[in-house]
């Protein structure tokens, strides 16, 4: 439940009013690295448990995921860009009970999931990636 509404907060899904995009140009900051790290968490989660994403929300989380990475070589270099994807891994299953425990795993990131793909597929998310695509170029 408490993961949920802080989903919801850095979204800025409909229940909220959404905050207005960062000024073109001005880079990803700290509020879009956030929101991009949950975008990509949640991607990933969706292709571990063989959800199907649309291929408009797959190629705005791309944009939003590249803007992230460049950002987080800037700030810290290979080892920041390094921890950033190491952040986005799902979990590794003991392999005794990985049927069982990734099953959990999948019914409980079902509803962020599904949250999260709705978000890239609306105007804010598509306005979010279109910014952020901006934002990586050199």
């Amino acid at each position: 439940m408490r993961r949920t509404a802080i989903l919801a907060l850095v979204l800025g899904l409909p229940a909220c009013t959404p905050d207005p995009p960062p000024v073109p140009g001005s880079g990803m900051d700290q509020a879009g690295s956030a929101r991009a790290m949950l975008v990509g968490q949640h991607m990933r989660a969706a292709l571990a448990c063989g959800v199907t994403v649309p291929m408009a929300s797959q190629d705005r989380a791309a944009a939003i995921e590249a803007a992230a990475l460049a950002h987080a070589q800037r700030q810290g270099g290979t080892a920041a860009r390094d921890a950033y994807l190491r952040a986005l891994t799902a979990p590794r299953f003991d392999p005794r009970r990985a049927g069982r425990d990734h099953a959990a795993w999948c019914t409980a990131r079902r509803p962020d999931i599904d949250r999260v793909v709705h978000w890239l597929d609306s105007a804010p998310g598509a306005a979010f990636a279109a910014h952020a695509a901006g934002a990586s170029q050199p």
